[in-house]
């Protein structure tokens, strides 16, 4: 890649001492990484003895290390260029801190988090669109109030207000789910609750750019009360694949990758309607706001689609 940079540079005769920097500041980063990476997996056992420490407290450590590191490369993107230290530079490191922990966790039989159980796919699978739908409900929740207030220019106790018919709904669509889930099994409110999310975020999608708060109301309530639907079902239908020794350990990775998924959906819909706010300063304030929106809607359409592709394959039946 680099000496395909570099030819291509040359022949456009553009070879300037900052293009030469660039490629070999680039050149070393990626050896770093390469480095630290390796230098992660092959010494902590070392450190570990010599400091008397216990792979619990590691892989505490690497975990929130790619928790930590992941959401600050993405909240970056609104400030920073993707090739800046600050974006792929905190995400390089979040994937070190990934690598780390599953090494430690793959070696180790009193693991915090039994890596075994990603084995299953259906688990696997399930825990995906889970946290699909989690990043996309989040997001929503922020972009919603900032809408109403920057775009249609209404108060800040209207923009609190206009998200609490969602969230009555959502509660009560979560107690008919599992009225569904006992009698029908997990397919039927998942597959309708991803289903009814989608067409709503699509609406969304398609009139971001001109929403009013009563439009705001009725559409957030309606994709709200679909997430009731899936949303805690996934949860039960993936962990309804493990034994029961193993449901403790899967119930603490749904919620912790429950947490880690919030922070990223506020991220990315920060991150977008930052890119869109700095860059489009021709036109107003509200309208560049409006168009970050639009932008989140869609890039969430699209992950509740991949969420729904991975239900149909993963969720069984009837248990």
């Amino acid at each position: 890649m680099l000496g395909y940079l570099y030819m291509e540079e040359l022949t456009k005769k553009r070879l300037t001492s900052r293009v030469v920097l660039a490629i070999l500041a680039t050149g070393i980063f990626a050896f770093l990484g390469i480095l630290d990476s390796t230098a992660t997996t092959v010494t902590f056992p070392i450190l570990m003895r010599e400091f008397n420490v216990s792979t619990d407290i590691i892989q505490w450590f690497t975990l929130v290390g790619t928790l930590a590191f992941s959401i600050v490369g993405f909240t970056n993107l609104a400030v920073y260029r993707v090739t800046s230290f600050w974006v792929s530079g905190c995400i390089a490191l979040g994937v070190v801190s990934f690598i780390a922990w599953v090494y430690i966790s793959k070696n180790d039989k009193k693991a915090l988090i039994n890596i075994s159980l990603f084995k299953s796919y259906r688990f696997s699978f399930q825990l995906i669109a889970y946290c699909c739908a989690k990043i996309a409900t989040l997001a929503i929740g922020l972009i919603i109030p900032i809408y109403v207030q920057e775009v249609n220019g209404s108060s800040v106790a209207l923009a609190g207000w206009i998200i609490f018919p969602g969230a009555i709904l959502n509660a009560c669509m979560g107690m008919w789910a599992g009225r569904l889930l006992d009698i029908k099994g997990p397919r039927l409110p998942i597959y309708i609750g991803l289903i009814n999310s989608i067409v709503w975020l699509s609406v969304l999608s398609i009139w971001g750019r001109e929403l009013s708060d009563v439009a705001l109301v009725i559409l957030y309530a309606l994709y709200y009360s679909g997430y009731g639907l899936c949303f805690g079902t996934l949860m039960t239908s993936g962990l309804m694949d493990l034994s029961e020794e193993e449901q403790a350990q899967g119930n603490a990775i749904f919620n912790t990758l429950q947490q880690f998924c919030g922070a990223v959906g506020m991220a990315l819909a920060g991150s977008l309607l930052g890119l869109s706010q700095s860059r489009y300063t021709s036109i107003s304030f509200g309208q560049a706001t409006a168009m970050g929106a639009q932008w989140t809607f869609m890039v969430l359409t699209v992950l509740l689609v991949l969420a729904m592709v991975v239900a149909l394959v993963s969720v069984p039946k009837k248990k």
